[in-house]
């Protein structure tokens, strides 16, 4: 009798955990939060930050270290935004390295910044196709096989080039959408004040000019030097200007069917990529 009733209780506790166990697989299951780029956008645009960088002495330069610190303050995005400018490139050539620490500087403040998983990319073009712009990049490429979530944000710039083109090419054509954009990227890559400034200033800083005049002349293919050397940063940007503006013409008619489309692809600003990816 007792082992009948023990092999009962046997088939109960089996049939119990039988059920439970089914029980268990029957609950549903959380699904994985997709990755969510909008927060990261977030903070890239609304977190400010102080950079302590130091110049890169320009090839032949010997400027004590001191003198080329530097300091930069800003949010986030503009300072990445600042970083793809001045990795800017020509026939992907890079302009110079003065920079280089400045960007890896702003990268590494923008991924202490952001969730891991997280890329920022700064991308700078005057128009797609353009033989001149930069980019500049924080945190890892995503993997191959990784859901990936992205935001596509904006730095703006000051004044509304598609407006001032959609007049030009309607008044002068290609030449004119050409002339809208080779202003846009001279005053970008050579401030006019700063630049002229920075002539006149003292060692490194003058030199640090030149260099990066000079670097422009050498890949665009044209002469600046009597220009820098009179510290005339108007004559050295105009040269870099009709130089570009014949360039961006041939570009622009080879690109875009008529005038006006090629105003309406001028890019305003500098374009932001967030991406962030599950584990």
């Amino acid at each position: 009798m007792s082992r009948g009733l023990s092999t009962t209780a046997d088939v109960l506790v089996c049939l119990v955990l039988v059920s439970a166990a089914a029980t268990t697989l029957a609950l549903p299951t959380t699904p994985a939060q997709p990755p969510d780029a909008d927060a990261a956008a977030t903070v890239v645009e609304r977190t400010t930050t102080d950079i302590e960088y130091r110049l890169v002495a320009p090839a032949g330069e010997h400027a004590p270290k001191s003198m080329r610190d530097r300091r930069a303050s800003g949010r986030l995005s503009s300072l990445l935004a600042r970083s793809a400018v001045r990795n800017a490139t020509v026939d992907g050539r890079q302009l110079t390295h003065t920079s280089d620490e400045f960007e890896r500087r702003v990268a590494a403040a923008v991924v202490n910044a952001t969730a891991p998983r997280t890329q920022v990319v700064a991308r700078w073009r005057p128009f797609p196709g353009a033989a001149i712009g930069g980019t500049a990049a924080a945190g890892p490429v995503p993997p191959a096989d990784a859901t990936v979530a992205s935001q596509t944000r904006r730095v703006a710039t000051a004044g509304e080039p598609r407006r001032q083109a959609s007049r030009a090419a309607e008044d002068f054509g290609y030449a004119g959408v050409a002339a809208v954009a080779a202003s846009r990227t001279t005053e970008r890559l050579w401030p006019p004040t700063g630049m002229q400034n920075a002539l006149a200033a003292d060692y490194p800083t003058d030199r640090l000019a030149v260099a990066r005049y000079e670097a422009a002349g050498r890949h665009l293919g044209v002469s600046v030097e009597d220009a820098v050397a009179a510290q005339n940063a108007t004559a050295a940007n105009s040269r870099l200007r009709e130089t570009l503006q014949r360039r961006y013409e041939t570009q622009l008619r080879e690109r875009f069917d008529s005038p006006q489309a090629a105003a309406r692809a001028l890019q305003p600003g500098v374009t932001l990529v967030v991406r962030r990816w599950s584990a």
